[in-house]
């Protein structure tokens, strides 16, 4: 059998929903350092760091045609980007995850406060915020054990981070509880566990998409949901529904992602794109609260899409469906990622990535990649 799925029985403990004050310490003497530890672990920075795992990406990508209007994507944990006007995919080395993140406005910056393990390794266990202008470093947010840093919201008020009371490499399969904290005063805000790859996205000011759901097979309930501090939690998928890889159009009016039926794994009818293997794009509409299907491939399924930011055209990540007779025979699924219109019609293959099935069967794609268009 060509891949592998092991299922298991975690048991996970919840965490505290009470507001964490903010703390103010001395600023540090230089702001310029881009890795700044801790002065009781002077050499953590150096150290292997424990950081958010990335997702699996199967072989080198294979360019299938070069199309200029499709600019350059990259995607830094796959180490590759695409060239359309070059017709070039080229190697992207790898670069180590900051530990200051400045605020996309405004002078704040977050810096990951870091410790080592007794076996030696970098944890970052603190999040403080600075003003880049000058006045003290305040920590906002200190961790049962250690996090995973997310991001920013656009109006730089808020930050998101995955908590961590226990470091597990399974555990960080399954998901983590996802806050966020607002970084002048560090109030935070539980919006429960989520996967760590593809599942949140921001748009302005401070609306934040998010893929709630326990567990790393993305076929079981995964419910997408908006998140902003005047309206709280909302749903924007039912139950019974599997959504992921949210992403936004540039006037934050759209909400794209991919979805299909909520189920039990069978490999068969999932490599063949049937049952809670049809996976496809639809889009949410924020003014209307309306959602419509966009366009779907035959012969494949689609994991993901990325709106340009003229609304153009969309990036497409589809997997090719294959058919087998039983499990042993189950060929490779290919993703390819695709140029279509703004509808997910009309579309061109630009690439392939072979033996990218992933852990439990999927590649977050277009929504965590950096597109020029």
């Amino acid at each position: 059998m060509r891949f592998a799925i092991v299922t298991g029985v975690l048991v996970l403990l919840g965490t505290s929903c009470a507001p964490t004050s903010a703390e103010t310490t001395p600023a540090p003497p230089s702001a310029q350092a881009s890795a700044v530890a801790p002065r009781s672990a002077p050499a953590a920075s150096q150290a292997v760091r424990l950081s958010r795992p990335a997702p699996y990406h199967g072989d080198p990508p294979v360019l299938l045609r070069a199309v200029p209007e499709a600019g350059t994507f990259t995607s830094r944990a796959g180490r590759w980007r695409y060239d359309g006007v070059r017709g070039a995919l080229e190697q992207v080395a790898a670069v180590d995850e900051p530990l200051e993140h400045p605020a996309p406005v405004g002078t704040l910056v977050a810096v990951e406060r870091q410790t080592r393990t007794p076996g030696g390794f970098a944890i970052s266990n603190a999040l403080a915020i600075r003003d880049a202008a000058g006045g003290p470093e305040r920590v906002v947010y200190r961790a049962p054990e250690l996090f995973y840093w997310s991001g920013w919201s656009p109006d730089g008020r808020y930050v998101a981070l995955w908590e961590v009371d226990s470091y597990s490499g399974s555990v960080d399969l399954d998901g983590r509880p996802l806050l966020v904290i607002e970084a002048t005063t560090g109030h935070r805000y539980d919006l429960g566990r989520t996967l760590l790859n593809g599942t949140t996205a921001w748009t302005p000011p401070h609306t934040f998409a998010f893929v709630a759901g326990l567990g790393r097979d993305v076929w079981k309930d995964k419910t997408l949901r908006l998140w902003s501090p005047e309206n709280e939690i909302r749903d924007v998928t039912p139950s019974g529904i599997s959504s992921f890889a949210p992403a936004w159009s540039a006037d934050g009016v759209m909400l794209y992602y991919a979805s299909g039926r909520a189920g039990d794994y069978d490999p068969l009818p999932v490599f063949a794109g049937q049952g809670v293997g049809d996976r496809r794009i639809a889009v949410y509409d924020v003014v209307t609260s309306k959602l419509r299907p966009l366009a779907h491939e035959p012969g494949y399924v689609e994991e993901g899409a990325r709106p340009s930011r003229d609304g153009t055209k969309l990036l497409v990540l589809r997997r090719k469906t294959v058919v087998a007779t039983d499990i042993r025979s189950i060929p490779d699924a290919p993703l390819e990622v695709w140029l279509t219109d703004p509808n997910g019609g009309h579309g061109v293959a630009l690439m392939r990535i072979t033996k990218t099935f992933g852990y439990y069967g999927w590649d977050p794609g277009p929504s965590e990649w950096e597109w020029s268009e």
